[in-house]
């Protein structure tokens, strides 16, 4: 057992990237494992006791699936959590990692204070009132704006919904007027509104009490071939 009391595994096709990264974490303490691929890193984690996956998106673990939505998906694997950590920077990539269950999403090249700082949110905070989603103590959806988050939470569709989180940087750029809008619906639906600087581009996340109505969904469309 490391110092720090937690294992991260890196996985991504690129050994100098992985070398990198390693050395990056290992001033850390904590203990860094590595591979090449999807099928290997989901052997791993499910073999060993691992905290966090970071992962460079689109690694399949199977026909269809790929490592991210794999390690969420599985009930035997709520502990662990996943960085996307990737080259992919369009809003459509931050939108996969997004429905695939990825935590935190990171585009390389990534300042080494920046990648450090996230991963330890990840692996060592704990509570589901954390600004990081723990997907043991709570359950989360993702909706592709705020507007459709809270039409979902107020029909009923989503029951239990304690809190909404989005962007910081999108809510910093509304009009006060869509702050006052929001705001008082949320009140209305007795959720929360939270803003977080890791969540990268549109997307929202609908957290609450585990429910069958509050999980995490599928990605939609086929999954990509490129790494």
């Amino acid at each position: 057992m490391s110092e720090s009391g937690y294992t991260v595994l890196l996985a991504d096709p690129d050994l100098r990237v992985r070398t990198l990264l390693a050395n990056q974490l290992e001033q850390t303490g904590c203990t860094v494992l590595h591979t090449s691929d999807g099928e290997s890193a989901l052997r791993l984690v499910n073999d060993l006791e691992i905290r966090l996956v970071v992962a460079e998106m689109y690694l399949r673990t199977g026909e269809d699936d790929c490592l991210i939505h794999a390690i969420r998906r599985s009930k035997d694997l709520r502990k662990t959590r996943t960085l996307a950590h990737t080259s992919h920077a369009t809003s459509a990539d931050r939108e996969w990692a997004m429905r695939a269950g990825a935590d935190a999403y990171l585009i390389k090249p990534t300042r080494a204070e920046r990648f450090r700082y996230v991963v330890s949110r990840l692996a060592t905070t704990k509570g589901a009132n954390s600004s990081v989603p723990v997907t043991s103590h709570s359950a989360i959806v993702r909706r592709d704006s705020l507007e459709h988050a809270l039409a979902d939470v107020e029909s009923g569709e989503l029951r239990r919904a304690s809190a909404i989180v989005f962007s910081r940087t999108w809510w910093q750029d509304l009009p006060r007027a869509q702050h006052n809008g929001f705001a008082k619906r949320a009140k209305q639906a007795g959720v929360k509104l939270r803003s977080d600087s890791m969540l990268g581009g549109h997307f929202v996340e609908v957290r609450g009490t585990p429910d069958e109505s509050l999980s995490t969904e599928r990605p939609e469309g086929p999954y990509r071939n490129e790494a």
